[in-house]
């Protein structure tokens, strides 16, 4: 799928948008990552509502949600051929497997480089790898709690909710979901 994706787009980037799934954002046109445009967009009431009902609380929290660039992405899909209609492998994907979680993201967190943020200052920054860094610790937990390492799941899920306790996709998900 990666690969067909990056057929189809000279301009890819992946980010993260929770424990099980990720995002493709695929144009024609460079995508730029502008500080102060992503703030102004998250000055809008209906975007920072949206975006913190799902965990997003600041630009940088958005922003600590990018993955890589078409570079990683190529080194990802590899020589692996694209997803077709007359090759629809997705369709008998080995991803399909019980708990593939615990091989596909680990391989994906391997690819995470910086964003090509432009405008950012220092603090902004700052921000943007806390939040990333707690991000990457929660998906750690979910990878503890699929392998059954109960102390590593506590241990990592502790240090997310004493960091950011009050986000609300850490917060359903640490009560256990719906």
């Amino acid at each position: 799928m990666v690969r067909a994706f990056l057929d189809a787009f000279p301009h890819a980037t992946l980010w993260t948008t929770e424990l099980h799934e990720m995002l493709l954002v695929g144009s024609n046109e460079p995508i730029e990552l502008d500080a102060a445009r992503i703030a102004q967009r998250f000055n809008q009431p209906s975007v920072a509502k949206s975006l913190g009902d799902v965990g997003v609380a600041t630009p940088a929290a958005l922003l600590a949600t990018w993955v890589t660039d078409r570079a990683g992405l190529e080194r990802y899909a590899g020589d692996t051929p694209a997803v077709t209609d007359d090759r629809p492998s997705i369709e008998y994907g080995t991803w399909l497997r019980r708990n593939e979680i615990v091989r596909v993201l680990p391989a994906l967190v391997t690819l995470r480089t910086e964003p090509p943020l432009h405008g950012a200052d220092p603090q902004f920054v700052d921000a943007m790898h806390r939040q990333r860094d707690v991000l990457f610790t929660f998906y750690a937990s979910g990878l503890a709690a699929y392998q059954d390492d109960r102390d590593h799941w506590s241990e990592a899920l502790g240090l997310v909710m004493q960091a950011d306790g009050q986000n609300p996709y850490y917060r359903w998900i640490a009560s256990g979901g719906p």
